[in-house]
């Protein structure tokens, strides 16, 4: 029940951000443009080409192989944890396209052509796709390990997850809005899944009873 009703304040609030996007409100677009040029400030070669790397292969590369790891290496609790990562990811994938389809806010524009770090995507902007599927798959990980000895891994990763959702702003391509806004349907979506899991007995059934 908690999980439920964490899930449902989470989206409460990544409705009424998406509301304020909607309706331009002023003092939102005034702190996101001064937010957005803050950041988007290439600092050097070294920090530049992490913040690339970060932004490139921090979400396919990282989630895909550690959901792969999990269900191949991770004994139950990890196979579980990797078919709740694939519903989330399954779930998120569809429905970011869709409300970044409806919100249909533009990219930000860089104060420099030099500032824009990676190829700018052609779809909307919120929420930030990249930022809305790592921090699903994070959350997941902290509310599946919890209290076991796979945390560490899991704030790494969360740690991960962060970074790469900071990065989508470094590199030129989201505002902080953006990925606000990604945080919060990614983790809410991850909530939801967690408190759904209850019923999901007949596939954790199937993967207690698979060998390693």
């Amino acid at each position: 029940m908690k999980y439920a009703i964490a899930s449902a304040i989470i989206f409460a609030g990544f409705a009424v951000l998406a509301l304020m996007i909607v309706q331009n409100n002023m003092g939102v677009s005034e702190w996101d443009r001064s937010g957005f040029v803050s950041i988007n400030h290439p600092t050097g070669k070294t920090v530049d080409k992490i913040m690339i790397d970060l932004s490139k292969y921090g979400r396919e590369a990282v989630w895909i192989g550690v959901t792969a790891l999990l269900f191949v290496f991770g004994r139950k609790d990890g196979r579980k944890a990797a078919v709740l990562l694939t519903i989330t990811f399954l779930i998120l994938i569809p429905l970011g396209t869709v409300l970044k389809s409806e919100i249909d806010r533009q990219r930000p524009v860089p104060v420099s052509s030099e500032n824009l770090l990676v190829q700018n995507d052609t779809d909307p902007s919120f929420p930030s796709g990249h930022a809305t599927i790592v921090s699903g798959g994070a959350a997941i990980l902290l509310l599946r390990f919890h209290r076991s000895k796979q945390i560490i891994a899991s704030i790494i990763l969360a740690i991960e997850a962060a970074l790469v959702a900071y990065s989508r702003i470094y590199v030129g391509v989201h505002y902080p809005t953006d990925v606000v806004g990604g945080i919060l349907l990614g983790t809410g979506v991850a909530f939801a899944v967690v408190a759904s899991s209850k019923y999901m007995g007949p596939i954790f059934s199937r993967i207690d009873s698979m060998k390693r």
